[in-house]
């Protein structure tokens, strides 16, 4: 038996509904490519933009050796200075960068009678945290890798306290009096140049814009 007609046309949709829906499904996609450039795209594609690296550069006060003025504060009889990085990622994720086995790396340039820097001392260490090989996010193969950095500051040490920059050589003599430009690079990225004179030592010239990366 069939049922009864009731004689009701199916209910249509009404073109108030359709327009309804339209702005909300752009909402979502909008959404979702704010999340997936903000979550994913930014952190990883342009971590660097977000990243500020400073040097720490400390005098190891002892009762011999030359006096050295740092970035301007007071003068210190010292027989070397300690030098850390603090890396400041501002972006409220973790940044992936792309690194090196030589993660953070530390530099001193002496500027000679001439005018011309020259290297005075360098050095550089590595990050655990860093990871290597073939399967790393950025990068790959034996020398190449990423970290992830978090948000916010972290310090490393780039000389430790058996190893800092010595300002003496193994006679116990003072280095050549003269300002040294101090210079370190976390991930690639460089700080901002920290003079040191030593000896009160003067540079005629004033600092340079920038110091040339160290070899190696």
């Amino acid at each position: 038996m069939t049922e009864p007609s009731t004689g009701l046309a199916p209910a249509a949709r009404t073109p108030g509904a359709r327009r309804f829906r339209r702005p909300i499904l752009a909402l979502v996609i909008v959404a979702g490519v704010v999340v997936f450039t903000v979550a994913w795209a930014l952190p990883n594609v342009a971590g660097s933009t977000f990243v500020q690296v400073r040097a720490v550069v400390t005098a190891r006060a002892a009762s011999s050796g030359p006096t050295v003025v740092i970035a301007g504060d007071p003068a210190v009889q010292a027989s070397g200075v300690d030098i850390s990085v603090e890396v400041d990622n501002r972006y409220p994720l973790s940044v992936v960068l792309g690194t090196s086995p030589t993660v953070f790396r530390a530099a001193a340039y002496l500027r000679n009678d001439t005018g011309k820097l020259t290297l005075a001392w360098q050095t550089g260490v590595g990050d655990a945290t860093a990871e290597e090989g073939s399967d790393s996010p950025v990068g790959g193969g034996p020398t190449d890798g990423a970290v992830v950095v978090p948000s916010g500051v972290t310090r490393h040490v780039i000389t430790d306290g058996s190893q800092p920059f010595s300002l003496v050589d193994a006679t116990g003599a003072a280095m050549t009096s003269g300002v040294y430009y101090l210079k370190v690079w976390a991930y690639g990225i460089g700080s901002p140049l920290v003079p040191m004179a030593l000896s009160g030592g003067t540079d005629p010239l004033g600092p340079p814009a920038d110091l040339p990366p160290p070899p190696g």
